[in-house]
């Protein structure tokens, strides 16, 4: 049976504590009609809700698999490293309120972040020095012939690296004419010693395996001696992380059902 206004106002003056509504969940008071919640009142919620936030993959999986119902959808989003999952989510002929999620976005490692801020860019000799000191335990290197070089010997060849200015003049005499010519030629001296490529081995993000990151190093004289570095392929480096990534969380939650995508409830 409904209610009229007027009636829920009469109820309302003759009950000092509000009206229950909500089958005892919630009071109606106040000439306005404010629902007030009652749960903070009672012993329990009448739900399980909160966020489970980590950046951890096996505390992701880990909190999924022992709370998990079978065949709880798990959202991967594979571009943002992240995953999220709503455990109440229920099924669609009884769905649920999507108040207790759980949620992941792996960060990248330190040596990953450092490897992106050298993609890029170009260093003096200074600069690629400080890389090297830096990062160099993670690094192979090779010259243009792709022929190993050791550590020592490439922060060696970097720190002394110099350019040579070199002028030739030509000069070739007729009997009618003349023709003087200059050729200037730059060059860097000990450049076998330098790195064509280096080859960065690390783990990108925590809990993924180590994998192989490729640069190509370029050689710049104008204005004196400096460096540009130039990732290899990286895109599809990081396309097979993300599908590394996401079969591992397929592999640990084999009772769940793993989406790629975005929900919004």
């Amino acid at each position: 049976m409904s209610l009229t206004k007027e009636a829920l106002q009469h109820i309302e003056e003759s009950h000092k504590t509000g009206t229950e509504a909500a089958n005892g969940d919630a009071l109606l008071v106040g000439s306005g009609f404010e629902l007030i919640d009652l749960e903070k009142y009672r012993n329990l919620r009448r739900r399980f809700r909160g966020t489970f936030q980590t950046q951890g993959l096996e505390a992701f999986t880990g909190y999924l698999a022992e709370r998990a119902a079978a065949n709880t959808p798990v959202f991967i989003d594979r571009e943002r490293m992240a995953a999220k999952c709503y455990l109440d989510i229920g099924i669609q002929d009884a769905p649920g309120h999507c108040e207790h999620s759980a949620i992941l976005h792996l960060p990248q490692t330190p040596e990953f972040e450092a490897f992106h801020r050298a993609n890029g860019s170009t260093f003096d000799q200074d600069g690629i020095v400080e890389l090297l000191e830096d990062w160099g335990h993670l690094m192979e290197f090779a010259n243009s012939e792709g022929e190993s070089l050791e550590y020592r010997t490439v922060l060696h060849a970097f720190r002394k690296v110099s350019i040579d200015d070199l002028t030739s003049i030509d000069s070739e005499k007729q009997e009618h004419s003349s023709q003087v010519g200059v050729m200037s030629k730059v060059t860097v001296k000990h450049s076998e010693r330098l790195p064509a490529t280096i080859t960065w081995r690390f783990s990108p993000y925590e809990g993924l395996m180590k994998r192989e990151f490729s640069m190509r190093v370029a050689t710049i004289t104008k204005g004196g001696p400096s460096f540009r570095l130039r990732a290899m392929a990286l895109e599809a480096v990081e396309k097979d992380i993300a599908e590394e990534f996401s079969n591992e969380i397929v592999a640990d939650l084999d009772n769940c059902e793993c989406l790629l995508g975005i929900f919004n409830p």
